[in-house]
């Protein structure tokens, strides 16, 4: 009797499609007693096939466009002072770097891989670099303007070497995310499926199902248990003190802390959900009927489009909702105009309009 196969499902875009390009799957209900029927995976195969690389392309032109605001007014108008000033740049080129993945996970799911195994590695690597990272600082970012906000004191201590400490919480970051993502980048290669070569993580046999399964823990806990946590904790410390502060706008500030952790929540839990559910069938060796399988499959590929799309929706959430970011908005939008003209004759590209300062409440958008 053949054994059922485990389930390939990662985080890794590239090995999300490598479930799903199975036709064929050994149910784990039994005909006879004796012989376990097939099933037929076509429709989620197709589905999968128009699905991603249409939400894959699409998030990746939104994602470049947001992120790339965000880098090119911290380049042209601001210095760094803070350590959410820090990190929302680095959160902003590890968004993109993630999201610019994706068009190359859709080539590898259209014709199958064609640029060897040192791009895959390549490729493989910097996705799981940039996925770990992005969560990090998310994480750094609450607890900065925890600190920044409900321990004003100590935030003023602080203030002559935030930049400093900024940097080294986003070394800190790249670090333990470049460690994290070492198994992609040692163990991903090319390999022929049902006549497809794909880029995928190979582990070695011996050790597959362990490190599948802590690869696949490692991404809930860090990618969604930590930082929720720590946004829960911090925002609502943030939400206690607003609403005791009477000099703040505190309602237009509540409304973005709630919009921050709601969507992460919303976006980002239901894939974590369906990763922990498809870990546990993984080192579990639960048993399943194909339509549950069939199920588990495409929630999988419906909720990783749901969390890519954190990645476009962190410029808004994160930078362009604040006052700061408006005006530097603004600003670029204006100096654009400006192209051509005499600096004296535009007086939004003066420098002087281009200097402005954070009020508390201000820091918390």
């Amino acid at each position: 009797m053949d054994e059922m196969p485990a389930s390939n499902q990662t985080f890794s875009p590239w090995e999300a499609e490598l479930t799903v390009t199975t036709d064929l799957y050994f149910d784990a209900t039994w005909e006879d007693g004796i012989i376990p029927k097939l099933c037929e995976k076509g429709a989620v195969q197709g589905f999968a096939r128009i699905y991603q690389p249409a939400v894959y392309v699409l998030l990746s032109l939104l994602g470049v466009m947001g992120n790339g605001l965000v880098l090119l007014t911290h380049a042209r108008y601001r210095q760094a002072h803070s350590v959410t000033d820090v990190c929302l740049l680095h959160l902003a080129v590890s968004d993109l770097l993630l999201l610019l993945t994706l068009p190359f996970a859709v080539a590898g799911l259209l014709q199958g891989w064609l640029m060897g195994t040192g791009s895959c590695q390549a490729l493989q690597g910097l996705y799981a670099l940039n996925f770990y990272s992005g969560f990090l600082f998310l994480t750094f970012i609450s607890i900065d303007r925890y600190v920044a906000i409900t321990r004003a004191p100590l935030a003023y201590r602080l203030r002559p070497r935030a930049k400093r400490y900024g940097w080294l919480a986003a070394g800190l970051a790249w670090l333990f995310s470049a460690l994290l993502a070492l198994p992609q980048f040692v163990y991903s290669q090319t390999e022929l499926h049902q006549g497809l070569q794909l880029c995928r993580v190979v582990f070695p046999k011996s050790i597959s199902k362990a490190a599948r399964g802590a690869t696949n823990l490692a991404q809930v806990v860090l990618g969604f248990v930590v930082p929720f946590l720590v946004m829960a904790s911090c925002y609502t410390a943030i939400a206690h003190t607003l609403l005791t502060t009477r000099t703040c706008p505190r309602y237009k500030a509540l409304r973005v802390i709630l919009a921050l952790v709601l969507v992460f929540v919303g976006l980002q839990l239901p894939h974590s959900l369906m990763v922990l559910l498809d870990t546990a069938d993984l080192l579990g060796h639960r048993e399943m009927s194909c339509a549950q399988s069939r199920s588990k499959d495409l929630a999988l590929v419906i909720t990783s489009g749901l969390a890519y799309l954190r990645c476009c929706l962190n410029p808004v959430l994160y930078a362009f909702v604040g006052e700061r970011f408006q005006r530097e908005l603004w600003l670029l939008a204006s100096d654009a105009g400006c192209v051509g003209q005499a600096q004296d004759g535009c007086p939004a590209c003066s420098s002087s309009s281009r200097r402005g300062s954070l009020s508390t409440c201000q820091e918390v958008v």
